[in-house]
């Protein structure tokens, strides 16, 4: 069944109102017809299974409620992802891959060894990035759209984490004999809430790891091998969702 993130004021009493957009992709390029039914989800973490209604002649798409229950594939723990920026293939890759696996938040940073070293990203990049959010997040069944922050200096990103989050995570290579477990760190976690930090191609400096310490983060490792940064943004998410049972 396909599913559609909708805006919650599109959804009125028993029925739905599909925005243009979603009224072309639905009759255009997924050739629904009258009838069909689809999911729709609200991002309040309620999922509604929905009968079209379509008007070809007016090129408009409504739908009716036939059930409504809550969502069941969200993490219980928040995870927020951060990232250093690199190239637009690179970013669009852990963006889409993140959503499925189930990150919460990304937040793109620049540090020393970041290929891209200007915080400014143009609207039509973000909404791009937002789109490839939507699209991956409707693909795997998520009941919330992951939000996309603006780019900042890590050390900004840095000074938040103890405030912000129940934990913070930096994964490091050269954390092989000095980091720690990630299995005992979370073995007895309770919190709501995690930062995770990646680094980018160049890694990060022993300043900068000096400076996650400071702002309460825990440095971890991910093995005896050195992992493609959009590798890393995507196994360390993933085993901590395994550590959780999510």
């Amino acid at each position: 069944m396909h599913h559609f993130f909708i805006n919650p004021a599109d959804i009125a009493g028993h029925q739905v109102s599909f925005p243009r957009d979603l009224a072309h992709q639905i009759i255009h390029v997924l050739r629904l017809d009258e009838g069909d039914q689809v999911a729709v989800l609200d991002n309040r973490g309620n999922i509604y299974e929905v009968e079209l209604v379509v008007d070809r002649a007016a090129r408009t798409v409504r739908g009716n409620i036939i059930a409504t229950s809550p969502i069941t594939t969200e993490p219980d723990c928040h995870l927020s992802l951060f990232f250093g920026l690199t190239s637009r293939e690179k970013v669009e890759w852990i963006l889409q891959k993140g959503t499925e696996v189930g990150v919460s938040a990304f937040f793109p940073f620049r540090s020393s060894r970041t290929l891209v070293k200007s915080e400014s990203l143009s609207a039509k990049r973000l909404a791009r990035w937002e789109r490839i959010i939507r699209e991956a997040a409707e693909q795997s069944g998520r009941g919330r759209l992951p939000e996309l922050h603006q780019a900042q200096a890590l050390t900004h990103y840095l000074s938040k984490v103890s405030e912000s989050y129940s934990l913070g995570l930096l994964a490091w290579e050269g954390a092989q004999t000095k980091g720690e477990s990630l299995h005992r760190l979370l073995q007895n976690f309770e919190g709501d809430s995690i930062a995770l930090f990646v680094g980018p191609e160049g890694g990060f400096s022993e300043d900068e790891v000096s400076l996650a310490i400071e702002a309460g983060c825990r440095i971890v490792t991910l093995g005896a091998r050195i992992l493609r940064m959009e590798t890393a943004a995507m196994i360390l998410p993933a085993l901590v969702l395994y550590e959780l049972g999510s």
